[in-house]
């Protein structure tokens, strides 16, 4: 649990351009979908505003509406019927 929470409280000394991730949804045994989504708002509040975040996840977890919530566009861009690559951009400051 401390590397879940070390990671979700980084802060890059400059906004970076891209964040590239496959966030966990657990740290025990019992799914956590929320943990994912804090990696969504952390990955949102450590971008440039022309920032995007490219992440792969199971096909199960509901981190659309979470994308959304932090960005200006989102998308799934590929995948199978596991998993999922989701796409998103310009973050949405106003929401941080």
């Amino acid at each position: 649990m401390t590397l879940v929470y070390n990671s979700l409280k980084f802060h890059p000394v400059a906004s970076l351009d891209c964040v590239v991730m496959n966030p966990p949804f657990h740290t025990g045994r019992q799914g956590e979908p929320q943990l994912g989504r804090a990696f969504i708002e952390a990955a949102a509040n450590m971008l440039s505003p022309r920032g995007e975040v490219w992440m792969v996840a199971n096909r199960h977890l509901p981190y659309e509406t979470a994308l959304q919530k932090h960005f200006r566009q989102s998308a799934e861009i590929g995948g199978d019927n596991r998993f999922k690559i989701l796409h998103a951009e310009l973050p949405r400051r106003g929401r941080r």
